[in-house]
Parts: structure tokens; C-alpha cells; sequence
């Protein structure tokens, strides 16, 4: 987290390490019930409520496809996928499996085999890059009224499993995104959970996606003044008044956390902030990059 006083000068250099989301999406979801939003509206999955964010916040939307059923395992979504017709066009592909590996009693190895074979497969997809490919952790259903009598082995199995997905992004150098604090809110906030009392609701969908965009794209990389750039946006704070500049032609938007956009900026434009996490969506050329602003005042 980074907080902000008077007078800190903050830089956004571009590009940075963040992941880059093209301004055209072509998006695919593999997985189980967690993706196919099993006892939620289809609206209400988080695959897509993940691109209704997107779209609010200027993106164009291509592609918004899902590949899941509920109760697959990692060796039924693999045989999905050579099955399947997916054509090498995707730019962000997610994938969140696991969870009936475990509820089915398979053996762990099988985990450990197929996840690589899932994500070499989703590669080729993306045309081999690893910048437009995400994994998510399993949600622990131990914290939900249909688990919550078996809580300690199902919360034992989640964080065992989770963490050969950790060792398996980290080896492929992409992303994942850890979800499983989210759903482990589900017995002291029932909101959290379907009416199923097994599945995420609408609401922890929504959560999650919140975290997805912040993970994914708000990378924030701190300098001081006088760091020399190619492309060099600086961001002033004095109370709580902005200002950005940059000594490259282009413009930056700031939205809050539900789309809704406050101000569109240019060079040296002005501009009053109050506390709260704020995105910053910056155009370059035809080049869009996205950082998070989280104001302390």
C-alpha cells in the first residue's frame, strides 16, 4: 500500500511492471462452478461482471468467452480443451480449477501434472504470453454453511492446493490472484454466499473482481524527483489538490473503484482529490496503461 503526504512526488513511468490489458479484450475463463457461476445469474458470474468493469472503464470488448462446467476436474477442463475449437485469439485468459480434485479424492500428483498441462495449453491460446494469462486460487468452501462442519480438513486441503498453484505460476512467471481471504469471510457475512449455502454469491464475485483489477493492472512504482524517462507522468500532491504533468503527449482519465469516471486530464491539468482508491486509465499513442492511486489525507 502506498500512502500519500504533502509535497510527495509520485511518477508513473511507463512502461512499467505492471501487467499490460490491451485496449481491445479478448477474454476466456476456464474452470468449474466458480466460473460458470454455479446458483448465480449468468450477468452475475465473475467472469462477467469482471468484463462489465472493463467495458465501464473504456475498454472495448471482443471476446468474452467461458469454458467450464460444474464439478470438473483439472483432467476434465484438460480434455475440454483438446476437444474444444478455441482459436489462438485470446489476450487475457483466466483459469480457476482445483477444488474437485480434492472433493473427489483424486490423488495430488494428478494437481501437480495437469495444472502445467492446462496452462501450456492455455498459451498457445494467447500466442505464448504469459502477460495475458491469470490464475486464481480456490475459494474455501469450509466457510460456508454447506462446509462449515468439515471446516478444518476442506480449509487444509484449500491452502495445500493453493499453494502447488503458487508454485506453478510462479514457475511460469504469471499471475495469481489469491481470492481464498474473500471467501473465507462467508460464515460471518452470509451475503457472501449463494443461496445454495456452497457458492460465492453475486456480492464475493464482485469482490473478487475488485481485486482482479487491482492485481492485474495497478502495479505502482515510486520515484523521486529528477528520475529521467522516456515517458514520465508526475503526479503532485499539495492538501488535497493534484496535479499531473508529463513531457509526452497523451492524457490520463481517473476513475473510482465503480467505473464511474471523475475527471479527463491533460498535461498540467489541475485537479481536487479526496481520500479513497482512486485508477488512473493513461493513453500513450495507442498504448493504454493502467496504476492505482490510494489517497491518505
Amino acid at each position: 500500500m502506498i500512502r500519500y503526504s504533502c509535497l510527495l512526488f509520485i511518477s508513473l513511468s511507463f512502461p512499467s511492471k505492471s501487467q499490460l490489458i490491451q485496449d481491445t479484450i479478448r477474454f476466456l475463463a476456464l474452470g468449474d462452478s466458480y466460473t460458470i457461476g454455479q446458483s448465480v445469474d449468468d450477468s452475475d458470474r465473475w467472469p462477467n461482471q469482471f468484463i462489465d468493469s472493463l467495458f465501464e472503464l473504456g475498454f472495448e470488448i471482443e471476446k468474452n468467452d467461458i469454458l467450464a462446467t460444474t464439478g470438473w476436474t483439472t483432467g476434465n477442463l484438460l480434455q475440454a480443451l483438446k476437444e474444444s475449437r478455441l482459436k489462438k485469439e485470446y489476450n487475457l485468459v483466466a483459469i480457476l480449477i482445483g477444488v474437485n480434485n480434492f472433493y473427489q479424492s483424486q490423488p495430488i500428483e494428478t494437481y501437480r501434472l495437469e495444472l502445467p498441462k492446462i496452462i501450456d495449453f492455455a498459451l498457445t491460446l494467447t500466442n505464448q504470453d504469459t502477460t495475458g494469462l491469470f490464475l486464481i486460487t480456490i475459494p474455501d468452501y469450509g466457510y460456508t454453511p454447506f462446509g462449515e462442519n468439515q471446516q478444518e480438513i476442506i480449509s487444509e486441503k484449500t491452502n495445500i492446493y493453493n499453494q502447488i498453484k503458487d508454485s506453478i505460476a510462479k514457475d511460469f512467471g504469471i499471475h495469481l490472484i489469491n481470492i481464498t481471504p474473500i471467501s473465507r469471510n462467508g460464515i460471518f457475512d452470509p451475503d457472501l454466499v449463494a443461496n445454495d449455502g456452497l457458492h460465492p454469491s453475486e456480492k464475493q464475485y464482485g469482490l473478487w473482481v475488485d481485486m482482479i483489477l487491482e492485481k492485474l493492472t495497478y502495479d505502482f512504482e515510486t520515484k523521486t524527483e529528477g528520475i529521467k524517462k522516456e515517458v514520465n507522468y508526475v503526479l503532485r500532491q499539495f492538501g488535497k489538490e493534484f496535479i499531473l504533468s508529463s513531457n509526452y503527449e497523451g492524457f490520463c482519465e481517473v476513475y473510482d473503484l465503480s467505473g464511474r469516471i471523475i475527471k479527463r486530464l491533460n498535461s498540467n491539468d489541475r485537479f481536487n482529490l479526496y481520500s479513497g482508491v482512486f485508477l488512473l486509465r493513461i493513453t500513450i499513442g495507442k498504448q493504454t496503461y493502467f496504476d492505482k492511486v490510494i489517497v491518505r489525507i
